[in-house]
């Protein structure tokens, strides 16, 4: 690594447009930094390359911006010598990586930008003391190729709405289909594994009803709406909480993908509903219908009502609607 210097700099010397090094997610609020910065200034020097008129940006983008901000005129910065662009690189994802863990976005525009000075079998070579942690030239490659798909994808993962590993299902679909999927995970939220379900589902019945992603969201809660732009129901989508949508949506696709488990879970449901169980008693059916052993959970805070329960239990081992639900 070059030698650095501390160099107080004027702040309008430093090119914020060149973004080159930067592997933060540009969408932040600054103003608690700017507020930080007029009472405490900056408690770490941003790192910056000298440049022919400017010096560019390496590490500290939003310290440089909430200081322009703040209203300071000079910035303390720590300067790499004109033309270390590789060190430069490595100098931005390390000072970054060694500081807190890379979001998702971040592990990709960080590979993306070692990949423009060094190949993925050298960066996985070197990945524990780039990254903080291993990394295989495969999935190197893989990041890439996720870099490559339409802008959204990386705002999708700055905002959480989207995993790297569903990234990468999409970067083996055609353009129409990937964009279905892109529109649709900008409207929900949804875990990971959850993601993979929804992927996976939506592409079965694509395939078997030979219809379009889109068509299929189209005919979902998500894109049937009314008049006044409600959903159904006549709640408005645009101020549905995404997690409910996603939910949502997911539960759409079990009834359409598996319609007669959906339908036989609704009828235990149902008939669980009509047991009326005590508040203490609480009765699982096995998941999916695919194993043979029921659960019921039983609370109670005294004997008293230990033994009421036990009773509420004998009773019901007499129900011919009990007997229908466990011996299907």
């Amino acid at each position: 690594m070059p030698v650095m210097t501390f160099t107080d700099i004027p702040v309008s010397e430093v090119d914020l447009s060149d973004t080159g090094f930067r592997i933060t997610g540009p969408h932040h609020d600054s103003e608690h930094l700017k507020s930080s910065i007029s009472q405490y200034g900056i408690m770490v020097p941003p790192l910056v390359l000298r440049g022919q008129d400017k010096y560019i940006v390496v590490s500290g983008f939003r310290r440089i911006e909430g200081a322009r901000h703040a209203g300071l005129s000079r910035i303390t910065c720590r300067v790499m010598p004109a033309g270390e662009t590789l060190d430069a690189a490595m100098a931005a994802v390390t000072e970054n990586s060694f500081s807190r863990e890379l979001t998702p976005a971040e592990l990709i525009r960080a590979t993306v930008l070692l990949l423009r000075f060094m190949d993925a079998q050298s960066i996985a070579e070197n990945a524990t003391s780039i990254f903080n942690m291993p990394l295989n030239s495969g999935y190197i490659n893989t990041l890439a190729r996720i870099h490559a798909l339409p802008d959204p994808v990386l705002d999708l993962l700055d905002q959480g709405q989207i995993s790297i590993k569903a990234c990468k299902h999409l970067v083996s679909m055609n353009a129409e289909t990937r964009a279905g999927f892109l529109h649709l995970f900008s409207q929900i939220k949804a875990s990971s594994g959850i993601q993979m379900e929804i992927i996976a589902w939506a592409k079965e019945i694509c395939a078997l009803e030979k219809i379009s992603v889109s068509k299929l969201i189209q005919e979902s809660p998500l894109g049937i709406t009314n008049g006044d732009g409600t959903g159904q129901g006549g709640s408005r989508l645009g101020h549905r909480d995404m997690g409910a949508l996603g939910k949502q949506f997911k539960a759409f696709l079990a009834q359409r993908r598996f319609p007669a488990l959906t339908a036989a879970k609704k009828q235990a449901r149902e008939q669980i509903k009509a047991l009326e169980l005590d508040s203490g008693l609480q009765l699982a059916v096995p998941e999916n219908f695919e194993g043979i052993i029921y659960a019921m959970q039983m609370e109670f805070k005294n004997m008293d009502e230990f033994k009421t329960r036990l009773n509420r239990l004998a009773e019901l081992a007499d129900l011919n609607d009990f007997k229908s639900l466990v011996d299907r």
